[in-house]
């Protein structure tokens, strides 16, 4: 499977949780709503698995308001997890949140989760086999019946929607910045959407989860080109 090339060093690890919220068009929201269908979902044992758990505020989020949850972080990125590990000890976590530096894949056994989240990364991945391979790694730690909640951008390149769509989430972005930062953005954006990016059409995400046994597919956020769905693991 191909990894993703994104890489983290300790500044932009440390400005990301920043950053994000000017990046993405309700980016709390959106963790809110995740958030609120895991809590209509799960029972108060849960065990959460969350994929890309970058600096820790989604796992720190989860367990502050869900206090007999148990969960795990897994994470490729070893500056945004030292600064995860600082936020949870900080929070006096510990007991209740585990983390993994590296994959999915190699992720030590662990009983089977209730439920999982893989917010914001599977666009990193090229859709050569790397998508549905992380979606399943995810599956095969997975309960049946256990909820799947995505976010990801996509897109198709050719439709017309896409450029008036890319226009205006870079106009957005843009206008939350100062001078300097705007600058720098202005001479990043492009190069970065188009070197970082692997955007598929949503036709083509739902493929993909139905292809890792996730069914009961259902939208739930959208925003520009950024969307989020709910599924379920159908596998044994």
């Amino acid at each position: 499977m191909t990894k993703a090339t994104i890489e983290f060093d300790r500044d932009r690890a440390n400005q990301y949780d920043l950053d994000i919220r000017k990046a993405i068009p309700g980016y709390e929201s959106l963790h809110d709503m995740a958030q609120s269908l895991l809590q209509t979902d799960l029972s108060e044992s849960a065990r959460l698995l969350v994929v890309g758990s970058g600096t820790g505020m989604e796992l720190v989020n989860y367990a502050r308001q869900n206090r007999t949850w148990r969960l795990t972080g897994v994470d490729p990125a070893a500056e945004m997890m030292a600064i995860a590990r600082s936020a949870i000890e900080g929070q006096n976590l510990q007991d209740r949140v585990s983390l993994y530096t590296g994959y999915v894949n190699s992720l030590t056994e662990t009983k089977p989760m209730d439920a999982a989240t893989l917010l914001l990364v599977m666009h990193f991945l090229p859709d050569d086999g790397s998508k549905l391979q992380l979606l399943k790694d995810i599956a095969q730690r997975l309960k049946p019946g256990a909820k799947l909640i995505l976010a990801d951008l996509y897109g198709d390149r050719s439709a017309p929607y896409f450029s008036q769509f890319t226009q205006a989430w870079q106009a957005l972005y843009f206008s939350q910045l100062n001078d300097d930062t705007r600058v720098k953005a202005e001479a990043n954006f492009e190069a970065s959407i188009n070197n970082s990016i692997y955007f598929i059409p949503e036709t083509r995400i739902i493929e993909l989860l139905q292809l890792a046994e996730f069914t009961q597919i259902s939208k739930f956020y959208n925003a520009f080109l950024f969307g989020g769905w709910i599924a379920q693991y159908a596998g044994n």
